[in-house]
């Protein structure tokens, strides 16, 4: 079956910002809430230490309008994390990507800026890290989000953080505690245990 209109938009813009992506994972099931979902990988260069993940096929429906910031709209996740990773481990990152992709259509809650979700086991590569912090650009070549001929599509970064981190994000203003995890930690890596 052919991509969308939406999501060939999606694919063009990260092409033309990032460059023809280094590899990737296909999730396809005709019964889920999105039945195909690309998790794009961007491995290190010479000019970034970072490995950057990226999905395509979230934004193929609009989120859930429940009250509340974002109204629901169309969603893609990115991840970033620093230096190389092997195969297996892109792939565990990629499973957990598209498992939070189906979030908000399973649960019948949205996803935006400033949301913090938590899982029962570590994130993938981030020992200690058993939620994320769902943020909007945390640089300023970040994307905010992709325009597309159906609209604007919001980019959420993800994050991966501590149990500490996540109690300090619950006292604190979402862009405060952005700003806070971006002054005293290596987000893009392990933290110190």
């Amino acid at each position: 079956m052919a991509a969308s209109p939406v999501l060939r938009d999606i694919y063009n813009a990260y092409r033309e910002q990032r460059g023809e992506e280094d590899d990737g994972f296909l999730f396809e099931d005709e019964q889920a809430p999105i039945s195909r979902l690309d998790v794009l990988v961007y491995r290190p260069t010479t000019a970034t230490d970072m490995t950057s993940f990226a999905t395509i096929g979230m934004a193929a429906n609009a989120m859930p309008a429940v009250p509340g910031p974002g109204r629901g709209g169309r969603a893609e996740l990115h991840l970033g994390r620093r230096g190389p990773l092997t195969r297996p481990e892109e792939h565990a990152i990629a499973v957990r990507l598209a498992n939070l992709a189906l979030h908000p259509f399973i649960t019948g809650m949205q996803l935006n800026w400033g949301h913090m979700i938590g899982f029962g086991e570590d994130f993938p590569t981030f020992p200690g890290c058993r939620a994320v912090f769902l943020a909007g650009p945390l640089s300023a070549e970040g994307l905010d989000y992709v325009h597309t001929s159906v609209g604007a599509v919001r980019v959420l970064n993800v994050v991966p953080i501590t149990d500490a981190e996540r109690q300090r994000g619950r006292a604190l203003p979402p862009v405060d505690f952005a700003q806070s995890l971006l002054e005293h930690a290596d987000i893009f890596a392990e933290r110190p245990q």
